[in-house]
């Protein structure tokens, strides 16, 4: 009699368990619909992080690994907001930092290296938004009348000053200060206008790039500059310090811009190898 009963505790935990698990992954689908149905839209992949933690969702778009999901909480810091990301990694790095947020969102306590403020001349933008970036005129050129709009689609989401979006080399990030998986429209909506600026983005690096390539095929028809060598970083002039020289095109950096960028700062070179002197 002990052993069945045993046996008939062993059933009933088992069986509970079963019915937790099901109910857990019923309640964490419900939960998380939106990020699935995300996964089916873009032809993804759906990532489960636990049960309370949320979802990732993962495609590829346009050569870049997209990866959309809520940042990660900060261990310690009390009543933190959510925060919805599409960050989107480059299948080849780019030559451009930009950090782009309102006006009225905090600032860092320093800017990105290298990166001076940018205003494009439009009045209703450069009053209502703060840009960083370490090349102007390609700033501008990606900054176009189709990403100006994703931009505003994205902060007409979420409460003023609750939305940024950051550039460096290697990803393109986009934040939303807001939980914005509860519903696919909302999410889906974040994404489209993430994959604007993306596809803006690549679209004007890729024609800043290809003039680049035609000004240093013409360079010879140009006189010789005999002034003091300009950084291309970070615009600085390149006195007695450490330098480093591009070894496909001879183009003089100070070292720690190299460094910080990791190759050659003129477009179209794509040299990755510096000589110290």
């Amino acid at each position: 009699m002990e052993l069945v009963g045993l046996l008939l505790v062993i059933l009933i935990i088992y069986f509970f368990i079963r019915v937790l698990t099901t109910f857990s992954a019923w309640m964490t689908g419900q939960r998380y619909r939106a990020y699935r149905s995300l996964a089916t839209l873009h032809r993804g992949r759906y990532e489960s992080r636990g049960l309370s933690d949320p979802p990732t969702v993962s495609f590829i778009h346009n050569g870049s690994t997209v990866r959309v999901g809520l940042a990660p909480t900060i261990a310690g810091q009390p009543e933190q907001i959510p925060r919805t990301r599409v960050v989107a990694r480059f299948h080849k790095g780019i030559p451009f930092r930009l950090e782009l947020a309102p006006s009225c969102r905090p600032s860092p306590p320093q800017p990105p290296r290298g990166t001076r403020p940018v205003r494009l001349g439009e009045q209703w933008f450069d009053a209502h938004y703060s840009v960083q970036a370490n090349d102007h005129e390609m700033a501008r050129d990606f900054l176009d009348p189709a990403v100006l709009a994703a931009i505003e689609n994205l902060q007409h989401m979420v409460h003023p000053g609750g939305m940024l979006v950051s550039i460096n080399p290697e990803r393109l990030l986009v934040q939303v200060d807001r939980n914005l998986g509860q519903s696919l429209e909302g999410l889906a909506r974040a994404v489209r206008d993430a994959l604007v600026i993306h596809d803006g983005l690549l679209h004007g690096v890729h024609r800043r790039m290809n003039q680049g390539i035609a000004i240093v095929e013409r360079d010879d028809e140009f006189e010789e500059d005999n002034g003091p060598a300009i950084c291309k970083v970070c615009g600085e002039p390149i006195g007695d310090g450490a330098i480093v020289v591009c070894a496909a095109c001879n183009t003089p950096h100070h070292r720690d811009c190299w460094e910080y960028v990791g190759a050659c700062s003129i477009y179209g070179c794509n040299g990755k190898v510096g000589v110290s002197e």
